[in-house]
């Protein structure tokens, strides 16, 4: 059936429905039913309305001159080999373009986070690179030079030179919740600048094996090769974290670098060009333990390995060693213990409260710098 049939049929059906209103004595000015026939029966004015469409173009319009495209342009064959053999990368890199000459190019995403020209990228994107073009959201292309990077945390700062440049707008708030609608924007596969869509899965999520430092948010909006380093945001535009992996043993598993991370390594980069953190020289794993005779935990930290003439060396802890405290800080949980250490600086005096065979004892630990490499 036509359209215009099934306007007509309509129209007439609308009329009878009236006229038996109408014949029953139901008054068209006073009742409820009569004003609402009229309303759906009176033509509309649509040049004098606006459309109201659904979706989220105001707020992805806000966020998309603040993404990037970043290419990592290398010149050593030898050295880009290495890298692509590499285990750790090539979950990240697989798949990426390789320019005319032999000359290799790595494709990933960026933010600019200020109208001064810093723009934040994974270190994965950036490594191994003999020079790097950025390209913006506006057509134009420039060279950027690297401020600093962050390999435990995956994490890069770079600057431009350009006039006019948007900076994305950051949420403050911190109060993500699993179920939240989020986006993602990178440059999938070279595609140029793309949006997909999903929800928050979980917060805080660690021990994956990435990073050293972990504290992801899981989503399931696609995050594909070239959008590592892009943004994502939430439903009012916002930068909520960065776009860095999707898990290559799970489909619709992706992974974020929260905001709440990615400024207190911003503030180092600016002001060392690297982060400085607190070192204490142990490898600990989370075991299973019972009758310890403390809190009645049955998951500790276990100290599994101490580095020669590191901190915690000279303070005699040695592997077995069950951590209890650290300062008046008590956790079961490896990552909190890191972060603790962590954001002590150098030359800080670390209490430390540990169990060996059944015995407690305290010492105290000289923190150093931790360095790059663990």
């Amino acid at each position: 059936m036509s359209s215009t049939t099934s306007r007509f049929t309509m129209m007439i059906a609308l009329g009878i429905t009236v006229g038996l209103l109408l014949a029953l004595g139901i008054n068209n000015k006073d009742s409820a039913l009569a004003q609402w026939l009229q309303q759906i029966t009176s033509p509309v004015n649509t040049s004098s309305q606006s459309v109201q469409q659904d979706g989220y173009a105001d707020m992805v319009a806000k966020a998309l001159p603040a993404v990037v495209s970043v290419y990592r342009i290398e010149r050593d064959n030898e050295a880009n080999l290495a890298l692509l053999n590499d285990p750790h990368y090539q979950q990240f890199i697989s798949g990426e373009l390789v320019a005319d000459k032999g000359m290799p190019v790595g494709l990933g995403s960026g933010v600019i986070i200020s109208e001064q020209g810093h723009i934040l990228t994974n270190h994965h994107v950036i490594a191994g690179a003999d020079s790097l073009e950025i390209d913006l959201y506006d057509g134009r292309t420039t060279t950027a030079t690297l401020i600093g990077t962050d390999p435990a945390t995956d994490l890069a700062l770079l600057k431009i030179q350009l006039p006019n440049l948007q900076a994305a707008s950051v949420s403050t708030d911190n109060n993500s919740r699993a179920g939240d609608i989020v986006l993602a924007i990178g440059n999938p596969h070279g595609l140029g600048t793309s949006v997909s869509m999903g929800i928050i899965s979980g917060l805080e999520r660690n021990q994956i094996g990435l990073n050293t430092y972990e504290n992801f948010i899981q989503i399931d909006a696609p995050i594909n090769q070239g959008n590592s380093g892009g943004a994502l945001i939430n439903t009012r535009g916002q930068l909520i974290g960065i776009n860095t992996a999707t898990s290559s043993s799970s489909q619709g598993l992706g992974l974020a670098i929260p905001t709440s991370t990615v400024t207190s390594v911003v503030d180092n980069l600016l002001q060392y060009g690297s982060v400085i953190r607190g070192w204490l020289g142990v490898e600990m794993d989370l075991v299973m333990e019972k009758g310890i005779g403390y809190r009645d935990q049955t998951e500790v930290l276990q100290v599994s390995g101490v580095y020669v003439n590191s901190p915690a060396h000279q303070a005699g802890l040695l592997p077995g060693d069950i951590i209890i405290q650290l300062d008046d800080f008590s956790t079961d949980r490896i990552r909190q213990a890191m972060d603790y250490v962590a954001q002590l600086k150098p030359g800080t005096q670390l209490q430390i409260i540990y169990l060996r065979q059944g015995q407690t004892h305290t010492t105290s630990a000289t923190l150093g710098l931790r360095p790059t490499s663990q």
